[in-house]
């Protein structure tokens, strides 16, 4: 009897002993996003008992980085465990759709059953009538008045039958693709779904129970943020204003809700662990050399992104089974798939692919973030969405470059003292001026110094022309000699109500060839390279003022020689 007793008494003390389970839907409050990834933050209202309390983190992006999780709260607890796992069942915690999908679903499949029935009983119907048609049979008394009658009862009652067989054959036609298309929302929402299935799993032991407010934090990939710009400039004796914006992308399964969002340049990869020298060898017949500068610490991780597309594999094929295929997983686990329904379905999900494209860049190695103001929303659908970062009025100074051996335009340039300040990544740039849409250039913070220079496109103010001069351009054969003479003319005017400083630029042609000798005949008191042959004027020109300048050179080489003197370029052009 004690010993029964004891049992009794001992197993309150068990079930006490187990942590209570504490399931924990939050909405992302933060996000930090970083070029690549971002840095979601959770916070939510908790009520720890005292003991040990398993807290549930339900919802979170499977592409989380289990190594990046930290859980904090005010109070005095002590952290236990924390691990992920994924709850294959938790689609349609997080989607009311999908129940009123699958109640649907089970109606349609209800209603498809009813009429299966209903053509079973009129084709057993009209299997008996087939079976007694032989009116006669061994009676030989039938009268004509019966035989009419029993005649036209079969004929009307098969034609009955058969209206409402096409009928139900029709509605069944109709079911079927109702059907479908249902199983195939199911699956599709399933497999969106399943995208935010991970559980964040943390033991944790308090001394007495209290409500406090927890955070929990983690880096999560399939996200991040490009920059662009927005350049305009009333008239070049105005400042100029940059409105510098980003595209910000979301593909983690997770929507972002009215969350404070901060954009960062910082690399949340980077490893805490400091570099280590390791010797450095000199060889007498290899030279010298370093073997390496240092060594970075090996993380000692697993591959968590594999373990997490396998899983969603594995979620994604319990979802098809269910709905597409009407199997039980556990009992499938051949995985028959439709291969072409297979195909048609997941090729419109990323499955844990990514689905944007990426390209590299160089930036400043000192970080910069940005606060957004206002709160900030975005669906998980990897489309980029643009954000504010911050728009300023710049002081610059404007100059012209035209190079009209090339092209006879002038392009007017923007040059920022102080642009280290800004925070600028490159970017692409949509360019205005006066108002009007200029064109798309580009801002390369790479190998700039004090000054960052910014196109504005031409200036249709500006006129360049470049012309051959006739008089003195000449072609002499002396002997077995050529030698042929070139002058141009290069003409620039300026229309506008302000001086403007203009970089004028041509060249004069540059010998391999020691029987091809180029002479310098004049260049207008530009600067020469005498190794690129560019020639470069620095002038400012006037309001409503023209100003020539003059380039020549001559060329001799063997007269039995060809020298190509005229550059080409190539185009497409009509063929008939």
């Amino acid at each position: 009897m004690k010993g029964w007793m004891g049992a009794v008494l001992f197993l309150p003390m068990i079930l006490s002993a187990q942590p209570a389970d504490q399931v924990i839907k939050s909405e992302i409050k933060k996000v930090k996003l970083f070029l690549t990834s971002g840095e979601m933050t959770h916070e939510t209202e908790i009520k720890l008992s005292k003991g040990r309390n398993k807290l549930i983190f339900s919802g979170i992006s499977a592409f989380a980085d289990p190594g990046s999780i930290q859980f904090m709260s005010t109070g005095n607890y002590r952290i236990v465990s924390m691990n992920t796992e994924i709850d294959f069942l938790a689609a349609e915690q997080f989607n009311p759709r999908i129940k009123v999908l699958k109640d649907s679903l089970e109606q349609l499949k209800d209603r498809h059953q009813a009429n299966v029935d209903l053509l079973g009983a009129y084709n057993a119907e009209l299997a008996v009538m087939n079976t007694n048609r032989d009116l006669g049979g061994n009676q030989q008394n039938l009268t004509v008045a019966q035989l009419k009658e029993a005649g036209e009862y079969f004929r009307t009652r098969t034609l009955e039958i058969n209206k409402a067989v096409s009928k139900i054959n029709k509605e069944q036609e109709q079911l079927n693709d109702m059907i479908a298309q249902t199983r195939y929302q199911l699956t599709e929402l399933n497999y969106d779904e399943n995208q935010r299935s991970n559980q964040v799993i943390i033991l944790v032991d308090c001394d007495q129970a209290y409500s406090t407010t927890a955070t929990l934090r983690y880096i999560v990939s399939d996200c991040g943020w490009a920059a662009t710009y927005d350049l305009s400039a009333t008239d070049i004796n105005m400042p100029i204003n940059l409105r510098y914006k980003a595209q910000v992308y979301n593909n983690t399964g997770n929507e972002w809700k009215d969350v404070k969002l901060t954009l960062s340049t910082a690399d949340p990869q980077l490893s805490a662990a400091h570099p280590v020298l390791t010797p450095w060898y000199l060889d007498y017949y290899q030279g010298s050399y370093e073997q390496t500068n240092y060594v970075t610490p090996v993380k000692q991780e697993y591959n968590y992104r594999a373990r997490v597309e396998n899983e969603l594999n594995i979620a994604n094929q319990r979802s098809y089974d269910n709905y597409m295929l009407d199997k039980d997983f556990e009992g499938n686990q051949q995985f028959a798939r439709n291969a072409e329904e297979w195909t048609a379905i997941s090729s419109g999900k990323n499955n844990g692919a990514r689905t944007v494209q990426f390209k590299q860049i160089e930036i400043s190695t000192l970080t910069a973030e940005f606060e957004i103001a206002a709160p900030f929303s975005c669906p998980t659908d990897a489309k980029p969405y643009m954000v504010d970062i911050k728009q300023m009025d710049i002081p610059a100074t404007f100059t012209h470059i035209s190079v009209p051996k090339l092209d006879q335009g002038a392009f007017l340039i923007a040059n920022i003292v102080g642009w280290q300040e800004l925070d600028l990544m490159p970017g692409p740039t949509n360019v205005y001026f006066g108002g009007n849409y200029v064109g798309r250039s580009y801002v390369d913070t790479r190998n700039v110094s004090d000054t960052l220079a910014l196109s504005f496109g031409r200036d249709s103010k500006i006129q360049v022309a470049r012309k051959l001069k006739g008089d003195k351009s000449t072609s002499k054969v002396s002997g077995v000699t050529r030698k042929d003479t070139y002058f141009y003319d290069l003409v620039l005017r300026n229309n506008r109500s302000v001086p403007v400083k203009m970089n004028v630029y041509d060249q004069i042609p540059v010998s391999r060839n020691t029987e091809i000798i180029v002479s310098v005949d004049e260049t207008s008191d530009g600067e020469r390279d005498n190794s690129t042959g560019e020639v470069k004027w620095e002038v400012t020109i006037q309001p409503g003022q023209s100003l020539n300048l003059e380039i020549g050179y001559t060329v001799k080489y063997p007269k039995a020689a060809k020298v190509q003197m005229k550059t080409y370029r190539t185009i497409s052009a009509p063929s008939f």
